[in-house]
């Protein structure tokens, strides 16, 4: 019965040691994610405020249309107006071209079935030699050359 009592005293002890010691790691771990959550509260944060896709491809076609309606006007413009708008048209278009996107405005175009438009109407006329995209609404978007939105357009069919 001495050696039954003895294990029951040493295995009461080695229960103590790993009592303790599992409360001081348990210690330890809470005072690191302390010092870790006080470090990430101090420590400056800057934002990635890269673009969104989806913002750059809308950007895009504002850009064009933006460029349309220049064109439209700039009848009315002085030379110093139309110098001020072409600049700042320009430094949009680097910035899309910085970002490999590209747009593509069909109008005028010879419309064929293989082209990967949009076509929001098609008008007849028979006085055409061959069908021809008559009007851009949207232009397509392209990434890296790769198509990511369809340009839309009207056709005019022979």
């Amino acid at each position: 019965m001495n050696i039954a009592l003895y294990l029951v005293l040493i295995l009461l002890i080695l229960t103590i040691i790993l009592i303790v010691t599992y409360g001081i790691k348990l210690q330890q771990l809470s005072f690191k994610i302390t010092n870790k959550n006080i470090a990430d509260s101090v420590r400056s944060q800057f934002l990635n405020l890269s673009p969104s896709s989806q913002s750059l491809v809308e950007l895009a076609i504002e850009v064009w249309r933006l460029e349309k309606r220049i064109q439209k006007s700039s009848e009315g413009l002085s030379d110093d107006q139309k110098k001020a708008f072409h600049n700042s048209l320009s430094i949009l278009q680097r910035y899309l071209e910085k970002n490999d996107i590209s747009v593509t405005d069909y109008t005028d175009a010879k419309y064929n079935e293989g082209l990967n438009l949009e076509i929001l109407s098609i008008e007849k006329d028979p006085s055409i030699p061959h069908s021809i995209v008559k009007e851009t609404h949207e232009p397509a978007v392209m990434h890296k050359g790769q198509l990511i939105k369809k340009a839309k357009v009207v056709v005019l069919e022979k």
